[in-house]
């Protein structure tokens, strides 16, 4: 486990258009995500400060996500450790609040990959704390 708590031998996927596809990793795919808010100049930080920033970047709020597909499933024998890739928003960890609860979690992204079911999360500081598989 990195000191990150990120995966590091994860499943290729590729960042094309905002939806998870093979090609690279999920800590690759976060980067992809957060390079194209970094800002070149100073000025381009203050037009977006300007503009207002994602809801989902900040911290403490909640925002729910419905109708997404699970397009990927990644966990490894450690502690607390288990990903999703979702359609527009790359790969989020579950919450790792307790062992019970990132089991359910992982079980219930693991019928949504199977169905292929719509779901409705929401991502609270870039984690999952909560799913929906319909």
């Amino acid at each position: 486990m990195s000191k990150e708590n990120k995966p590091f031998a994860q499943p290729q996927v590729e960042v094309i258009e905002g939806s998870v596809k093979p090609g690279t990793m999920p800590s690759q795919a976060a980067n992809y995500q957060a390079d194209t808010l970094l800002s070149s100049t100073p000025m381009d930080s203050l037009k977006e400060l300007e503009a207002g920033n994602r809801a989902e970047d900040g911290f403490g709020a909640g925002v729910w996500h419905n109708n997404k597909k699970v397009s990927g499933i990644w966990t490894k024998a450690e502690t607390r450790n288990s990903w999703l890739a979702l359609t527009d928003l790359g790969w989020k960890k579950i919450y790792s609040g307790s062992d019970s609860a990132v089991v359910a979690m992982e079980m219930l992204g693991a019928q949504a990959l199977e169905k292929q079911s719509p779901v409705n999360v929401l991502i609270e500081n870039d984690q999952i704390i909560e799913i929906y598989v319909w």
